[in-house]
């Protein structure tokens, strides 16, 4: 499980036990969030601002796969439980409605869902659940009530495992999925031996156009979905005719068909060399039939993936030793993040290689390249003080929202490093304002 992840399933478990409001036991009762200026469906509604058929491309962009959802009436995110943020006040607030709910108990509260992904807004949220074998779709109604089982997931006759499930996204009324190694789509509620199969490994050797690939690799066989408009987009790890292995994007439509390679790993001649490791591609976004990509440490590039044609955007190897990004239809945000050693501090986790100073700025762009806003993260450090990490999640319209942890570490009477205390706090940051608001702060208490 990587950093983020962990860091923010210890951040919503905390405020499994904060939440406002509490539980009875009928599963049907209760209105949405546990406060009344957070409840979904309510005076905050803004109808028709979120078309819920499209593919969110906005809230899949980090490994992590944080399942942040955009409705009419706010944000929802999953980790061991439904939140709610208002969009107005930004507060967020476990969905679940019911009185005296610890929100502990898995067949008492409602917002207690185990979801990898949220898959769909609209009346309802769909979701893919980590805790059933087979792998099910499953769905609630917006304030959590309702819960039903949409659909069973098809897998790979041949596996010995389900464990290699992955991704799951939702594009136009189709789930998008991946099981060991095979792609597959289904019509959302349709039945599991309809789900077509759109690619595999096997696939590489096929009369299909794949440029100069010769193989997947067999230990690196790693998808990340995304789909925009009318085309279907997949990265793989490939190993190229000169033998090396790259991450390649390929397009097809959305049945699957005409698989194309239309984009791979630049070499280093192209885009320069900043490490001995050569070209990292960090993060990436699809929008327009353009791909827009930034490079650890080094530029912001876009391709137009009709032609092939890249362009550098903007020289951001000026601002960070490294970095991390993170990009909306509209905008790209970097925020600069320069790791220490654990050399460089008596309170640092001594298991730990790298202890992260997490950045101090983030710098918006909008598509053309062009730095329209510097957001000191000044309030952070004043909440904070010395910061363990800093971990960038997603953006949307006007806001980037990330998450910021400060651990302490303290010693027994031997001297040894026997526990930690800490905050961990959900933030957003406003383009245009400037400013940065707390949406969720979690005291992490200390363990031994």
């Amino acid at each position: 499980m990587k950093k983020t992840k962990r860091a923010l399933a210890v951040l919503l478990a905390g405020l499994l036990t904060l939440s406002l409001g509490g539980c009875s036991n009928d599963k049907e009762s209760g209105g949405g969030g546990n406060s009344p200026e957070s409840t979904p469906g309510g005076a905050n509604t803004v109808e028709g601002q979120v078309n819920s058929e499209e593919f969110q491309k906005n809230f899949h962009q980090q490994t992590e796969k944080l399942s942040f959802l955009a409705t009419d009436q706010g944000y929802y995110f999953s980790y061991s439980g439904l939140y709610f943020i208002d969009p107005e006040t930004q507060k967020a607030t476990m969905v679940c409605g019911k009185p005296d709910c610890n929100h502990l108990d898995d067949a008492i509260c409602n917002a207690r869902i185990h979801a990898d992904y949220l898959l769909k807004g609209g009346d309802r949220i769909y979701f893919v659940g980590y805790s059933n074998d087979p792998k099910e779709v499953s769905s609630v109604r917006l304030d959590a009530t309702g819960r039903e089982t949409v659909q069973e997931l098809k897998f790979n006759e041949f596996s010995n495992s389900q464990s290699s499930y992955g991704e799951a996204i939702y594009h136009r009324g189709y789930v998008y999925y991946v099981s060991d190694d095979i792609l597959y789509r289904v019509k959302l509620g349709g039945d599991k031996d309809s789900a077509e199969e759109i690619w595999s490994p096997a696939n590489a050797g096929s009369s299909q156009s794949h440029g100069n690939l010769v193989d997947f690799n067999p230990n690196a066989i790693q998808y990340k979905l995304w789909a925009d408009g009318d085309s279907l987009y997949f990265m793989a790890n490939v190993q190229t005719a000169e033998g090396t292995y790259k991450d390649v994007l390929f397009q097809c439509g959305l049945d699957g068909g005409d698989v194309q390679q239309v984009w791979v790993t630049p070499n280093k001649e192209e885009v320069g060399e900043w490490e001995e490791t050569g070209v990292s591609v960090s993060q990436w976004y699809v929008t327009g039939g353009f791909l827009y990509f930034y490079l650890s440490g080094g530029d912001m590039w876009k391709t137009e993936l009709s032609s092939g044609k890249t362009e550098k955007l903007a020289d951001t190897h000026e601002k960070t030793q490294y970095g991390t990004a993170v990009f909306s239809d509209e905008a790209m945000c970097l925020l600069n993040d320069v790791p220490k050693t654990s050399a460089d501090s008596e309170e640092v986790n001594l298991d730990s290689a790298l202890r992260h100073y997490g950045g101090d700025t983030i710098y918006i762009y909008n598509l053309d390249g062009a730095l329209i806003k510097e957001i000191p993260l000044t309030a952070v450090q004043a909440d904070l003080g010395d910061l363990y990490s800093i971990d960038m999640l997603c953006c949307d319209g006007t806001d980037v929202y990330f998450d910021a942890t400060q651990w302490t570490y303290g010693t027994n009477e031997y001297g040894w490093h026997s526990g930690n205390t800490g905050t961990e706090i959900l933030y957003r940051a406003n383009f245009e304002t400037g400013e940065v608001y707390p949406v969720i702060v979690n005291p992490i208490p200390g363990k031994v």
